[in-house]
């Protein structure tokens, strides 16, 4: 009942208190008042920031300043160390050279004479003595030329061949000796004793030729025959 009751009375309520209060006129609008800005005050002009510019100091006994400069100057700088002049190369001394190993000194061999052989005939003996007596006197070239005529009388002779060898070495001929001597050692055949003058011959051309072994062996050789 009492919720019934509230209803009823809650709405005369509102209309009584809306007739009791008079309509509220609008506010008038109020003009705004713009105050004219005043002018900023003129900034002072900036200051020109110089570098500060290092002094130069004065170098001391021991050690030794330098004067900092800005990037747009040239700066100098001044050597403290003593000044070294170049001296011109040397070029390195070679060493000493290396002496070439001497073969040791062989003497000479005896090349001895060979008797002409009896039978030969007058005209080779005559040849002979010529040769004998050209190369007595220091002739060679006449000695050889009259021993090779003999040997065109007598090719087969051992002994011309043999006394051809010994003119040759005499000429500093070694090789043509040597040859000549081999042939007269062949020749000789049975003939022992000139086969070993024949090879005493060979050792002393191989001598002179610098083969020292072969002229050992000539040696050898000649000394295995017994023939006198």
């Amino acid at each position: 009942m009492k919720n019934k009751a509230l209803l009823v009375v809650l709405p005369v309520l509102l209309l009584a208190a809306g007739c009791s209060t008079s309509p509220e006129q609008p506010p008038k609008p109020v003009a705004k008042v713009v105050k004219p800005k005043q002018p900023l005050p003129p900034r002072p002009p900036a200051k020109k920031v110089v570098p500060p510019v290092a002094k130069k100091s004065v170098p001391s006994a021991g050690n030794a300043t330098y004067a900092i400069d800005d990037a747009k100057t040239n700066f100098k700088v001044e050597p403290t160390l003593p000044s070294f002049r170049a001296e011109p190369l040397v070029p390195p001394v070679d060493a000493a050279p290396v002496p070439a190993p001497v073969a040791p000194e062989v003497p000479a061999f005896t090349v001895e004479e060979a008797r002409i052989p009896s039978g030969t005939s007058p005209a080779v003996v005559a040849l002979l003595t010529e040769a004998d007596r050209n190369r007595t006197a220091g002739d060679l070239d006449a000695a050889v030329v009259s021993t090779e005529r003999a040997l065109r009388i007598d090719s087969r002779n051992p002994t011309l061949t043999y006394k051809l060898a010994q003119l040759r070495i005499k000429q500093n001929k070694p090789q043509q000796a040597e040859e000549l001597a081999g042939k007269a050692a062949l020749l000789a055949g049975g003939d022992l004793d000139l086969k070993r003058k024949s090879w005493m011959l060979i050792a002393e051309a191989r001598r002179v030729q610098g083969n020292i072994e072969g002229a050992k062996e000539a040696k050898a050789k000649a000394e295995s025959f017994f023939g006198r």
